[in-house]
C-alpha cells in the first residue's frame, strides 16, 4: 500500500537525523553528570523502538507535497515533531499507569525499575526535556525566523491542547460523560497532533493558505478517526493482535466514544467500570458482547467514517503533488476499513 512505502522510506530518513540529535543531547549530559547521560540514552532507546513514525512522516510528505522535494531542514523539523509526540506519549502513559509501549517498557518503569517514585519522578522530567529537544530541533532548523516562529507558535499551542483535553480525558473517569462531551475532549486530542505535523509541512513548503485551511480541517478528522478507531482497537483486539490484553482503557475507567454510547444505553457498564480493576475473561467478553448488542460499536464506526469521509474529501481539494495526496487518502481508508476487523 502506498501509505506503508511511503512511511517505512520517510521513517528512516527522520530516524536517522533523531541520532544524530541524540548524539549531541547525549554528549553534553555526560558532561554535566554521567546519569543526564544516561538519561538521554533512555530517551533515546524509548524514541528510536520502531514505530510508524506517522506524525512525522506527515509533516514531511505534507512539505514534499508542495516544496517538491525534501532537505536536511525539514528533516530536522520532523525529528522535533517525533520528539514532540513522545513528550506527550510519556506522560500519558504515566497518567494511564501503563507498563509497556510498543514492544518494550513504558520509560516510567525503564528509569524506576525498583523504586516507583524515582520512575515517575524521573520519566515526567525527561518527558519536560523532549519538549523542550523538539522546540530546540526546530529553531535549529536554519528556515528564516519568520516560519521558525510560526511552527513554534503551532507547536507550543498544540502542546496546550493536548494537556487540556488529557486533563479532561482524566476527569471525565470519575463523572457521567455525554457523547458531545467526549468529542469536545477529543478535539484536542489527536486532532491536534495531526493538525500541527500537517500544517507545519505545508507552511514551511510554502502551500497557499486556501491549502492550509483545507488541511488543517482534515487533520481534525483525521485526529477523530484514528481516535476512534485506536480505542475500538483497545476494546476488541486481542493480546497477540495488540501486545496488550482487550477492554484495558475500560479497566482503568476510560471512556472512550463506544464506551460513552454503551453507558447512555446500558447501565450495567457502570459497575464495572468503577471498580478499576483488571477484567477477567469472562467479563471481558460480556463487555464486548454489551457494546455489539446495544448498538454503540455500531454507532462509534459510523461517526468514525464520517471523519474520514470527509477528510479525504478535504485532502483531496488541496493543490498537495497528487502522489502525496494519495498518501493521505490511502492512509485514511485504511484506518476505515480496519474497523471491520472488529465485529
Amino acid at each position: 500500500m502506498i501509505h506503508d512505502e511511503m512511511l517505512d522510506r520517510f521513517g528512516d530518513i527522520i530516524e536517522s537525523d533523531l541520532r544524530n540529535v541524540f548524539a549531541l543531547h547525549k554528549e553534553s549530559g555526560k558532561k554535566y553528570h554521567s546519569l543526564i547521560g544516561q538519561v538521554y540514552e533512555y530517551l533515546e532507546e524509548f524514541v528510536l523502538r520502531r514505530g510508524r513514525r506517522l506524525a512525522s512522516c506527515s509533516t514531511l510528505i505534507a512539505y514534499e507535497g508542495y516544496h517538491g522535494d525534501i532537505d536536511s531542514k525539514i528533516v530536522r523539523v520532523c525529528s522535533g515533531i517525533e520528539l514532540y509526540r513522545h513528550a506527550i506519549l510519556i506522560h500519558d502513559d504515566i497518567v494511564d499507569r501503563e507498563t509497556l509501549r510498543r514492544g518494550g517498557e513504558t520509560l516510567h518503569k525503564v528509569m524506576g525499575p525498583d523504586n516507583e517514585q524515582i520512575g515517575l519522578g524521573s520519566a515526567i522530567f525527561a518527558a519536560n526535556i523532549l519538549h523542550s529537544m523538539s522546540l530546540l530541533a526546530v529553531l535549529d532548523s536554519n528556515y528564516e525566523p519568520q516560519k521558525t516562529n510560526e511552527i513554534v507558535d503551532l507547536l507550543a499551542g498544540g502542546y496546550t491542547d493536548v494537556n487540556e483535553s488529557q486533563i479532561l480525558d482524566l476527569l471525565f473517569e470519575y463523572k457521567e460523560l455525554s457523547v458531545k462531551e467526549w468529542k469536545v475532549m477529543a478535539s484536542k486530542r489527536a486532532a491536534s497532533l495531526f493538525r500541527a505535523a500537517i500544517l507545519a509541512g505545508a507552511i514551511l513548503g510554502s502551500a497557499e493558505e486556501r491549502d492550509k485551511v483545507l488541511l488543517e480541517k482534515a487533520a481534525m478528522h483525521i485526529g477523530f478517526a484514528f481516535d476512534i478507531q485506536d480505542d475500538i482497537i483497545d476494546t476488541f483486539a486481542t493480546r497477540d493482535q495488540y501486545g496488550r490484553d482487550p477492554c484495558g482503557d475500560m479497566s482503568r475507567g476510560k471512556k472512550p466514544l463506544h464506551i460513552a454510547i454503551a453507558l447512555n444505553k446500558d447501565k450495567r457498564l457502570a459497575s464495572l467500570m468503577q471498580q478499576k480493576r483488571n477484567l477477567t475473561t469472562e467479563e471481558v467478553l460480556f463487555v464486548q458482547d454489551l457494546i455489539r448488542k446495544c448498538g454503540a460499536l455500531d454507532e462509534a464506526k459510523a461517526i468514525s467514517r464520517n471523519h474520514a469521509k470527509e477528510a479525504i474529501r478535504l485532502i483531496s481539494e488541496t493543490k498537495m503533488i497528487e502522489e502525496n495526496k494519495a498518501f493521505f487518502i490511502s492512509l485514511i481508508k485504511y484506518v476505515d476499513e480496519s474497523l471491520e476487523w472488529y465485529k
